[in-house]
């Protein structure tokens, strides 16, 4: 039909949402024109360029995986704890640019899943004015959720 705007698989875009099923889809979505330019566009510095894509990851050993999936639960527990008492968060030194990184419970869990699945973590992009207020360091905020459950236990 002239005019007809094509979706995925030749299906017709009709404009009105299916809000009864699951046929709804991003398919109509241009992202790549509202997607920011990528920030290591043109630097012989991008951290991408020195992964061999063929390379798998190496695997954990038993005592990795295990502490991993420790440290996991552990994040699980503190996304539903600390919010409350103002820590939303990890940030980290990096050592390539020597600037805080900030990473909030979910994205920590989700690196934590992605490691434990043999794939690399995803890229994730910070929110865009973090409270750094509200973001410690691994070590302060295990403490802290520990000292909560001790406090607890008495």
């Amino acid at each position: 039909m002239a005019g007809q705007e094509k979706g995925v698989a030749g299906r017709e875009w009709k404009g009105e949402l299916n809000m009864n099923g699951f046929d709804n889809s991003v398919c109509y979505v241009d992202f790549d024109s509202n997607m920011p330019r990528d920030p290591f566009a043109d630097d012989p510095n991008d951290p991408a360029s020195f992964l061999d894509a063929d390379e798998p990851m190496p695997e954990l050993s038993d005592e990795e995986r295990l502490m991993l999936e420790h440290d996991l639960r552990m994040v699980r527990k503190m996304a539903q704890t600390l919010p409350e008492f103002g820590i939303d968060g990890i940030f980290f030194i990096c050592e390539d640019c020597e600037e805080q990184h900030y990473y909030d419970w979910d994205i920590m869990a989700a690196n934590m899943r992605s490691t434990l699945s043999g794939e690399l973590a995803p890229v994730h992009e910070p929110s865009a004015q973090p409270n750094t207020d509200r973001y410690t360091p691994w070590e302060y905020a295990v403490g802290f959720f520990d000292g909560l459950n001790r406090k607890h236990l008495n």
